[in-house]
């Protein structure tokens, strides 16, 4: 099955278009389905996030939705649309080699943070961490210390250092277009260019 990736939304319905576009295909959102431009309405964001929420619910096997950092303010806060339908989401999606997730994994983390392991599903890992891992899930990186972040905030200076092995396809790094970088046997894949009008499909 063909399978399309959508970027950060950021309150933006140009996804329709893209669905639109592209029919019976498996479609994976990359997260952060809130915080769009200042001047964005926050009824339409959270109305546009209800309408990605039935489209996952009308399309379940098919449509798949990530968390992003932004998404987890919200949870923490107890945002309703998101506390309510949280089984909807998941925190990585995996295809064979290829790895989703919302801003990456970076080799060192996943090994030596998270205390992964290289030999299992990745994705059934991140989506099933104990309680000692989630801390790491969501450690953010810092250059001063050398701490790179998890899958919610790895940045793009970190993934120069990807999980090898794997390609992945990643969102949070705002790009005008879709950028393929392979280093050393890790691949990674940036889209978040939804803004801008692109979407990768593989």
């Amino acid at each position: 099955m063909t399978t399309l990736i959508l970027g950060d939304i950021h309150g933006s319905t140009f996804w329709k278009t893209a669905v639109a576009e592209n029919p019976y295909c498996r479609y994976v959102f990359l997260g952060d389905y809130l915080d769009g431009k200042e001047d964005m309405d926050f009824k339409a964001e959270n109305a546009n996030l209800q309408d990605i929420i039935n489209f996952k619910k009308a399309n379940p096997d098919n449509v798949i939705l990530l968390l992003g950092n932004h998404d987890l303010i919200y949870i923490d806060y107890e945002e309703p649309l998101f506390v309510e339908n949280l089984s909807l989401f998941q925190n990585a999606y995996q295809i064979d080699n290829v790895v989703f997730t919302h801003a990456g994994i970076v080799h060192k983390w996943f090994v030596e943070n998270f205390g992964g392991s290289l030999n299992r599903n990745i994705a059934t890992q991140l989506n099933n961490p104990t309680k000692e891992q989630c801390n790491a899930l969501r450690q953010v990186g810092d250059s001063y210390t050398d701490t790179v972040g998890g899958i919610f905030m790895a940045g793009v200076r970190e993934l120069y250092e990807p999980l090898q092995g794997f390609t992945q396809i990643v969102g949070h790094n705002q790009i005008p277009d879709i950028k393929d970088v392979t280093i050393n046997d890790g691949r990674i894949i940036f889209c978040d260019c939804l803004w801008n009008g692109h979407y990768l499909k593989i």
